[in-house]
């Protein structure tokens, strides 16, 4: 049997097994199961796994999938959280979640002053 170097040993999802890394089905990545959790977020309301937008429910394990939507996806982009919960924090939200609205201007008295 040859020496494989190291770095060459990929699992299924093509992740580094000897550098620790093993693939994250929930997260659509590679990660350290020691640095990072494999699981849904606990600020998130609906998540994207990458084909199909998902409720997110509290479980008996833990946050899980609720209702799903059932598209056949030909190519599946990266997991996201698309629906923040309202408690979350404001750290890694997009910036078009904040605030959709910009403020209202009166043309005739401009900015109030």
């Amino acid at each position: 049997m040859p020496i494989k170097p190291p770095g060459s040993d990929f699992d299924l999802g093509g992740c580094i097994t000897s550098a620790g890394y093993s693939w994250c089905e929930i997260l659509g990545k590679c990660i350290r199961l020691w640095e990072t959790a494999c699981q849904y977020p606990t600020n998130c309301l609906t998540w994207n796994d990458g084909c199909n937008t998902c409720s997110l429910v509290e479980g008996e394990t833990g946050i899980e999938l609720g209702a799903c939507s059932e598209m056949y996806c030909l190519t599946r982009s990266m997991p996201y959280c698309m629906v923040p919960s309202p408690t979350a924090p404001e750290v890694g939200i997009e910036p078009w979640l904040k605030d959709p609205m910009p403020p209202v201007v009166n043309p005739f008295l401009g900015d109030g002053h």
